[in-house]
């Protein structure tokens, strides 16, 4: 294998690049882009970079953007012959090298690659693919209209209970049970819905099993396509099936077209229909680089298969290796290189020697940094205890290093060793929960976050209970209810109440179900929160428990859960079943667990699938050694790859022929999933790791840890699947391997005290009910344009919400206005309100209006316009009749704002749609006021600006002491890029259906005059100001070489019943301004109180 030089050739073919724990994947990718683009391989908008979660692609995209810049400065300081920001890496050093007008034109393309780092390809796989397939247009060969669903789950139960009941509702004995149809469904259609179904000659009752899972498929299919709906794995076959289908070379080619260098993160995680697409579109025809580690091939039981990135490296022209651990220290990183040795982990996969870049430990103090920690019995233990023991052991571990002086060398230099240096990982949740209960019993602050879902909190049980109660009000529901942490009452308490009690708890229940019948969960749970004379509130009873912040959080996050279900209309005994069935499954982590601010200071424990990416300074494993493997075959379902490496679903059943061949097959691969397991929770550490080792009657010889101790270590390859104590001389413990001295891993045997730690623990403990010491702002508020000018529009303020921001324009039109001649307005005779100008901002913006020919334009708009009233329900509005009335706001020139184009003359590359955002207005105890604003605009607008006079509309009574304290939202209809003289200009574009006239509605209704009245009349400006700020913001951020003089082009408010088409030109409808740059500024200043002081 080559060691990889960021300096070196770029890749132009299909390369792997191995990249070990901690050796710096992501600054590898970073750099690999940034050469990329610098040295004009591609252009940012043709850049694809692909990872496998939300998470990683948002990280992989700032630290894209952040090499974007470093490098750039860099280039900047050699062009100039100034000193240079930061020191340069090889990256660097590689790009400033050649002639000077080559390294200006690197720095040229890295300035415009900075420009457009939001429009580049950064992407989860599920986005690619969708993007992919929209790119695709009338190649795909699947619905484009379909919808994404994340969980196919309810659908999945229609399927299985109409087909068992139509299979064998008559029969009088069933081949097998509900239960069994529903496992076996859900491993064929939602856990492998493209693995090969086993075994293929079987028995009657073997047959069965797979033909209903396989007619479970087919339906699930079938109704997916009526219901027009699609799940993750969906969208990958769907680009699959178009890529093969009649028109799959003319696709790829298109696709190359729009991805001309791939770069693909964490691609060990990847399976055979992912690497499938990838290699027939990409591969030998565009740069493409995989960049993973096979030793972290750790979420097969996600689909993620191993075998597909050994398929890669045979088929990749080129493999390199990032061989400098700069995560861990040395002793640790020659440690864990020995520890695993020659063993293999995988097809193909082997742990390769890496440097360490840290020489020396940043741990000083009493430990060793790497150690086992061993039990020292005369027999095996039973397995319980020996967890016991271990987690007794732990603790005083944990203990001890938070007492004794251990310090720790970080980039501020030395400090002592504190409790988030250290985290705990273990297999299973409960095992976690069990660590973490232990150590918060010792005083320790520890956080335990791991795969632990929310629904597996107690919080989701007391939900569960209250909804049933509310759902169907029976004696055994209500007295569940009456248990839970939302009334707070015990047994006792229950069992001694009087009549006045009882009738108060039933009051209080049926009061919160009409609550819930008549306005939703988010009110209901508002209501529990609130207390009476007779109780608390959820939230001040929580308060005073042990855990109550930690449960207070579950409960919100629940609230927000169960709110976005209700939302959806999953309501009533609908949304208890739905709440019942995830509380069952358990392990929906994602963004449904929770964390909390003071977790961040604790001790963290968590699943080792949960920390794979970070990083601890300590690192604890108490589990490594501790594995339960039963004998029984209980007949449930399993996967495994076949002579051919394809992956296969067994579901015949314990009494299907060959079932235990393919079990063994099952058994070897999961044991190499642990042995990688061990090897991603290893390399967590950076400083110290301590394992823990005890013998026991069954949960030690399978174990991860047990089997790299004590294999055949002058024999490479795969370990056994086990080591039982017969075969190991006994009861022999690790203090009697001598290789692990030579190793430099320290054997000790585990403590037998644990009061002295505990008392330690608890000594440094100090408890204090904390107070309330500050006030209430009543002036701090989330508002928007239109909160600021509620006043004036005579409505009361209001919080900001979706339809605040999005509805600004008035129901209908005030005032008299003259009959006028000319040109008919095109939208004269369409309706007027809020609803109206809500369906017409969907059309513009989802519309790409940038055609090749205008019947091509005709047909977009005709699916835009059909799209939009399918969703916006008004009366006697067909999508013809509003599609030819809104052409021509499409046609008509926007002049100077623009350079005399259209909109329809402007790409969508270089259209911004529904720009949102959110920033803070001042300080806490800001005294900004609109009249401030007022002041500033009379300070900078010119003599001759069209709105010179606003500043007295905004001083009025009504506004100018309007506070401006809190946070201020809001959403730009359009920015739009258009050429500069000094390169490109953006413009603010908002579209408004006002109705400046009276039935008989003209073009000349919408005269510059008129235009200017109504915009001073409903504040337009102060919202068009306030949208320039936030743009000034936003460019600030992502242009390099930002200059707000060169770069803000204007505001364009389009009046677009009065736009009348390409010979219409913008004498009307369209109301262009221009304010001073320098009043944006001052603006922008003054919102975040760095103006004045």
């Amino acid at each position: 294998m080559i060691t990889f030089d960021p300096a070196g050739p770029l890749p132009s073919g299909t390369v792997v690049l191995e990249a070990s724990a901690g050796t710096g994947k992501t600054y590898a990718i970073a750099a690999l882009a940034t050469r990329y683009l610098a040295e004009g391989v591609v252009e940012i908008e043709h850049l694809a970079v692909i990872s496998f979660s939300r998470v990683a692609s948002e990280e992989l995209r700032s630290r894209v953007r952040e090499r974007l810049r470093s490098s750039a400065a860099f280039l900047e300081s050699v062009v100039n012959g100034t000193a240079s920001p930061s020191s340069p890496d090889a990256t660097d050093t590689a790009l400033a090298g050649g002639e000077p007008a080559e390294v200006q034109a690197r720095l040229s393309r890295l300035r415009a690659a900075l420009a457009g780092v939001d429009s580049a390809g950064i992407m989860t796989i599920h986005q690619f693919c969708q993007t992919m397939f929209t790119e695709l247009g009338v190649l795909a060969t699947e619905d484009p209209e379909a919808t994404l669903v994340e969980d196919l789950g309810p659908l999945l139960e229609e399927v299985v209970c109409d087909l068992y009941l139509a299979r064998y509702a008559a029969l009088s004995e069933r081949p097998f049970d509900l239960a069994t149809a529903r496992n076996l469904a859900r491993a064929a259609a939602l856990q492998l819905p493209t693995a090969a179904l086993a075994p293929v000659d079987a028995g009657p009752v073997a047959q069965e099993r797979l033909a209903f899972a396989t007619a479970v498929r087919e339906e699930m299919e079938r109704r997916k396509q009526r219901l027009g709906v699609f799940s993750y794995d969906d969208q990958l076959l769907r680009l699959s099936t178009s890529l093969q289908g009649p028109g799959g070379q003319a696709g790829a080619e298109r696709l190359r077209r729009r991805c001309r260098v791939v770069l693909v993160d964490e691609f060990q995680d990847t399976d055979p229909v992912q690497w499938g697409i990838l290699r027939d579109t990409f591969a030998g025809r565009v740069p493409l680089v995989l960049i993973g580690d096979p030793k972290q091939a750790i979420y097969a039981f996600r689909g993620a298969d191993v075998n597909a990135y050994a398929d890669a490296v045979r088929a990749a022209d080129q493999k390199y290796s990032l061989d400098v651990n700069f995560r861990a220290d040395q002793p640790v990183v020659e440690a864990i290189t020995a520890l695993f040795g020659s063993t293999s982990l995988g097809p193909e996969v082997h742990v390769e020697r890496v440097q360490a870049h840290h020489h020396g430990s940043r741990l000083r103090g009493t430990i060793a940094p790497v150690r086992v920690r061993y039990l020292s019995v005369e027999a095996p233990l039973n397995a319980a205890e020996a967890r016991d023991r271990i987690q007794h052991d732990l603790v005083n571990e944990v203990v001890r290093l938070l007492a004794d002086d251990i310090q720790l060398d970080t980039a501020d230099g030395w400090r002592r060793l504190v409790e988030h240096d250290i985290a705990v990982l273990v297999n299973t949740n409960r095992r976690g929960r069990d660590v973490a209960a232990a150590l918060a019993a010792a005083g320790v602050a520890v956080a335990f976050s791991g795969s632990d879902s929310v629904f597996a909190a107690s919080a989701a049980g007391d939900w569960l209970s209250l909804l049933r109660a509310l759902e169907q009000p029976r004696r055994s529901a209500m007295r569940e209810a009456l248990l839970t942490d939302f009334v707070g009452a015990d047994l006792t308490e229950i069992a001694t109440a009087d009549d006045q009690k009882l009738a108060h708890w039933a009051a209080l229940l049926q009061s919160w179900g009409r609550i819930l019948n008549d306005h939703g969960i988010a009110a209901l749970f508002a209501a529990v929160q609130l207390g009476t004379d007779q109780q608390q509130g959820l939230a001040e009873r929580l308060v005073q428990q042990r855990r109550g912040e930690r449960d207070l959080t579950d409960f919100r996050k629940l609230a927000e859960i169960l709110h976005a279900q209700y939302r959806s209309g999953v309501r009533g005994a609908a949304l208890v079943s739905w709440l019942a069935e995830e509380i069952a499954r358990g392990e929906n982590a994602g963004d449904r667990t929770r964390r909390l601010e003071t977790d961040r200071q604790a001790v963290q424990v968590m699943t080792v699938h949960k920390a794979k990416g970070l990083q601890f300074p300590v690192v604890l494993l108490p589990q490594m050694a501790d594995l339960w493997l039963s004998d029984e075959d209980t007949g449930d379902s399993f996967d495994f790859h076949d002579d051919t490496r394809q992956r296969v679903l067994d579901l015949g059943g314990k009494d299907a022929p060959g079932r235990a061949e393919r079990r063994h097959r099952h058994a070897a691969e999961e044991a190499e999933d642990r042995l990688r397991g061990l090897y991603v929770a290893a390399t967590r550490a950076q400083s110290q790791l301590t394992t823990w080792w005890a013998p026991t009657g069954r949960n030690t010889e399978f174990s991860p840890l047990h089997r790299l101790l004590y294999r055949d270590r002058d024999r490479p390859g795969t370990p056994e699947p086990g080591y039982p104590f017969e075969t190991s001389a006994g009861l022999t413990t690790p203090a009697a391997l001598s290789w692990l001295a030579e190793a430099g891993i320290a054997v000790e045997p585990c403590g037998h005290s644990v009061e002295a730690a505990l008392s330690r623990a608890h000594s440094t403990v100090t408890l204090r009910a904390p107070s309330w010491q500050r006030s209430i702002d009543p002036l701090w508020r989330r508002t928007s344009y239109s909160g600021l000018t509620a006043a004036a529009h005579e409505s009361a303020p209001a919080p900001a919400t979706t339809a605040a921001i999005t509805t600004d324009e008035p129901e209908t039109q005030t005032g008299a206005v003259p009959e006028l001649g000319g040109p008919a307005s095109p939208m004269a005779d369409l309706p007027g309100g809020t609803a109206f100008g809500s369906l017409v901002h969907h059309v513009y913006e989802n519309l790409d209006w940038h055609a090749p020919t205008e019947s091509e334009l005709d047909q977009r708009l005709w699916e835009a316009t059909s799209q939009a009233t399918a969703r916006y329900a008004i009366r006697d509005l067909s999508a013809p009749v509003l599609a030819e009335a809104l052409k021509p706001s499409l046609l008509t020139s926007l002049g100077e704002l623009t350079g005399d184009r259209a909109l329809a003359d402007i790409d969508i590359t270089d259209r911004l749609s529904e720009l949102d955002f959110e920033f803070p207005l001042g300080q806490a105890d800001s005294t900004t006021t609109l009249g401030d604003v007022a002041t500033v605009l009379r300070e900078t607008l010119p003599p001759h600006d069209p709105l010179i006079d606003y500043p007295d509309d905004l001083a009025s009574p009504l506004l100018t002491g309007q506070v401006l304290r809190g946070f201020l939202t809001g959403s730009i209809d359009s920015v739009l890029r258009v050429p500069g003289p000094d390169g490109p200009r953006f413009v603010v574009v908002d579209y408004k259906t006002n109705r400046l006239g009276p039935q008989d509605l003209r073009l000349a209704h919408y005269s510059r005059p008129a235009m200017t009245a109504e915009m001073r009349q409903a504040h337009y400006p102060l919202q068009a100001l306030l949208y320039c700020v936030a743009l000034h913001r936003f460019l600030n951020a992502r242009l390099d070489r930002y200059r707000p003089e060169a770069h803000l082009g204007g505001v364009g408010y389009l009046f677009v019943r009065g736009m009348g088409g390409a010979d219409a030109g913008p004498e009307t409808g369209v109301f262009d301004w221009y304010p001073p740059s320098a009043a944006i500024v001052a603006l922008s200043d003054l919102l975040a109180d760095r103006r004045r002081s």
